[in-house]
């Protein structure tokens, strides 16, 4: 594909999901109209208003969703931003256009507007958008793009980060990034190359001849840096990411000289492992630009907001799940001798210890020989009706009264015994800081695949990264991600 090919391509992505974001805005709209004055459920002691002064107003309500999707990225990136990133964003998007636009109708009293067909077009706003932005991916995916591979991207460098990258891309399906080859850089060993690249592929080197070389896991290698231009054209990439670790800094310059004056972007991924920390915010203070490695984990304004959504949240969830909590603890009584309820020491927030509960899972003898082991896959010890219950995580929903008593946050690092917090406190030094927040029922790693028997390393840094990176919206996006893993039931034994 062209550079400009590729530019128009990007250009149409956007057109489509404008479109059908307006369309779905607009049947919201017409759909309100005939349920609040027309279908019968509503009176309309003032006579039915004339529909032409509210289509009139429509037009500026589009206007007020596209000005706040555009200025929030909703039409940029589409590549890095799963179904959940546009479902997130297009909720906090329609939260804040619904309170622009009812601002807007008390200036507009003249025209008298019902108020409560705002109300219920806004609550509208919300399905009819996710319908159309799921339409709309579907078209661009299936039908617009047939046979495209999405964002090529080419991946330099042998960093950790590298490897995470790629974990990345296989874990969130939902990303257009499609990783199609590596190169190497003057500063890699024959080591690195070997470990990391077991693994053999045939491709076509930069003169066309074909050769076999080693590949990183699904992606081949396909030279050096130093043919970093001839390579991206002969392969159209669309994305060069760097990930070199901070010595080979000066090869960011270079890489971006040689790309000079190509239609492709550009991105360096810092070696964050080598720093222990999870992400680098950039800050502009009078023109300078400050690079923050390390920040507090949680203000006190977003311990009390954290610390509200918990209770509400778990507050409504206790409500609704009583009669399924009952009926698994029934369960658990008749299926085996011993009691409903397993009582844990965890560690938590600053180290402090408190009992977990969760609906036992195992014969009550589980530990009287082994001492503190991992349950592992197909473990002996668990109950019939208790692998049921960690298929599908139903044993952890008594912590919720762990959450409404202070012990837990509905999302946070998982907590873990003290003998295991000491041993994995050796092996990694930023181990312990987890617990500078509150544990949690649910985590950043847990919904990347990271729990049970995974690796510790990998589960610390998403741990880590949740910390530096919290807001309310990561907790409720955590919380809609967890509904789908557990459906999936990954490493849960």
């Amino acid at each position: 594909m062209t550079e400009t090919g590729r530019g128009r391509e990007r250009t149409f992505d956007a057109i489509i999901l404008i479109i059908f974001d307006m369309m779905m805005l607009e049947s919201a709209f017409l759909a309100t109209y005939w349920f609040r004055f027309y279908s019968g459920f509503w009176l309309v002691p003032l006579g039915i208003p004339p529909m032409g002064m509210y289509l009139g107003f429509s037009a500026l309500i589009l206007a007020v969703f596209f000005c706040i999707f555009y200025v929030s990225g909703m039409y940029t990136l589409r590549g890095g931003r799963t179904l959940v990133d546009d479902l997130l964003g297009l909720f906090k998007g329609a939260a804040l256009a619904g309170l622009l636009v009812l601002a807007m109708t008390f200036f507009l009293n003249r025209m008298a507007f019902s108020r409560s067909f705002f109300g219920l077009f806004f609550l509208s706003t919300f399905g009819f958008l996710t319908v159309g932005r799921i339409l709309a991916r579907i078209l661009l995916r299936s039908v617009l793009h047939q046979g495209r591979t999405g964002i090529r991207t080419l991946v330099v460098g042998t960093s950790p980060m590298r490897r995470r990258l790629l974990h990345l891309v296989r874990e969130l399906p939902g990303l257009s990034i499609r990783p199609v080859g590596w190169l190497t850089t003057p500063d890699d060993s024959t080591d690195d190359v070997q470990t990391e690249a077991p693994e053999q592929a045939t491709i076509l080197d930069a003169s066309g001849r074909r050769r076999v070389t080693p590949a990183v896991g699904e992606i081949p290698l396909l030279g050096d840096v130093a043919d970093v231009r001839s390579l991206v054209l002969e392969n159209h990439i669309d994305l060069v990411v760097l990930t070199v670790p901070f010595e080979q800094l000066p090869l960011v310059k270079k890489v971006a000289l040689e790309l000079a004056n190509l239609n492709v972007d550009l991105q360096f991924v810092p070696d964050l492992m080598a720093l222990h920390t999870s992400r680098m915010r950039l800050k502009e203070i009078g023109g300078i630009p400050f690079i923050s490695v390390r920040e507090e984990a949680l203000s006190g304004v977003d311990r009390i907001v954290k610390r509200v959504f918990d209770l509400v949240a778990t507050g409504l969830g206790l409500i609704f799940l009583l009669p399924l909590l009952a009926g698994l603890a029934l369960l658990v009584k008749i299926s085996s001798p011993g009691p409903v309820f397993y009582r844990q020491a965890r560690m938590g927030r600053d180290g402090a210890e408190f009992d977990m509960i969760k609906f036992r899972t195992m014969r009550t003898d589980a530990e009287l020989q082994s001492g503190p082991v991992w349950t592992t896959e197909s473990d002996p010890r668990i109950t019939p009706i208790g692998s049921v219950l960690r298929r599908f995580s139903l044993d952890e929903f008594p912590q919720l009264w762990n959450v409404l008593r202070g012990d837990m946050s509905l999302v946070g690092p998982r907590p873990e015994r003290r003998v295991f917090v000491e041993e994995f406190s050796r092996k990694m030094p930023r181990y312990f800081e987890r617990h500078r927040v509150q544990s949690g029922l649910t985590g950043w790693a847990q919904v990347h695949g990271l729990r049970g028997n995974t690796s510790i390393e990998d589960r610390t840094l998403y741990d880590l990264y949740y910390m530096e990176n919290w807001s309310l919206g990561l907790d409720i996006r955590i919380l809609l991600m967890t509904i789908h893993h557990v459906l999936r039931g990954e490493n849960a034994y």
